[in-house]
C-alpha cells in the first residue's frame, strides 16, 4: 500500500515537471508584454459597417476586459497611458442560416470581424496587431422588436467574445 502511494506521487511529480517544462498555461496569463505597461488606453474604435454604434459596444467590452484585471489600469487619456489599443471594425453582417418548412427565416448568424493595434502611446513599438471575428446565431421572430432584441444580445455576446479573444492574444503574444 505504502509503494502505491510513493508511485502515484513520483506519477503526479513527473506529469507536473513535464507539463510545466511545455510552456503550457491558462489563456490570459501569459507574461508576452513588458512589465512598464499597466495603463491601457483604448480609443473608440472606428466602424466602417453600415452597422449603427456597434463600435461603441466592442469599445466598451475591451475595456471592460482590460479593468477587470488587477494589473492593468484603463485611463481615460492617451497620454496617461503606456500602451493604446485602436482599431476598426471592418465587418458586421447578420444574414439568415435556418428556415423552417415554410421557408420563413428561424435562424440568423450575426458576425463581427476587427482590425486591431496595441502599441506605445508614440508608435514606437507595437505590442500585437491582427484581426479578431466572432460569430453568434439568434433566433428569428415575427415581432420585428423581439427580434431587434435579440439581435442585439447576440452583437453583446459578439463583443464580449471579441474582446475576450483579443485580450488573450494581446497577453500571450498569440
Amino acid at each position: 500500500m505504502r509503494l502505491e502511494v510513493k508511485y502515484v506521487v513520483a506519477c503526479l511529480c513527473l506529469i507536473t515537471w513535464i507539463s510545466g517544462g511545455c510552456g503550457y498555461h491558462l489563456p490570459g496569463r501569459g507574461d508576452a508584454l513588458p512589465d512598464d505597461v499597466e495603463k491601457i488606453f483604448v480609443e473608440v474604435l472606428t466602424n466602417r459597417t453600415t452597422e449603427p454604434f456597434i463600435e461603441n459596444k466592442l469599445t466598451s467590452a475591451v475595456r471592460d476586459q482590460f479593468a477587470r484585471r488587477p494589473e492593468f489600469e484603463v485611463v481615460s487619456t492617451r497620454d496617461k497611458a503606456d500602451a493604446v489599443l485602436s482599431g476598426i471594425i471592418t465587418r458586421y453582417r447578420a444574414r439568415a442560416v435556418a428556415y423552417d418548412e415554410y421557408d420563413d427565416i428561424k435562424e440568423y448568424r450575426a458576425a463581427m470581424t476587427a482590425e486591431l493595434r496595441f502599441e506605445r502611446p508614440d508608435g514606437s513599438e507595437v505590442f500585437w496587431q491582427g484581426n479578431v471575428s466572432w460569430d453568434e446565431e439568434f433566433m428569428a421572430h415575427d415581432d420585428r422588436s423581439q427580434q431587434d432584441n435579440n439581435e442585439t444580445e447576440a452583437q453583446d455576446e459578439i463583443s464580449f467574445r471579441l474582446a475576450t479573444e483579443l485580450f488573450n492574444r494581446i497577453v500571450d503574444n498569440f
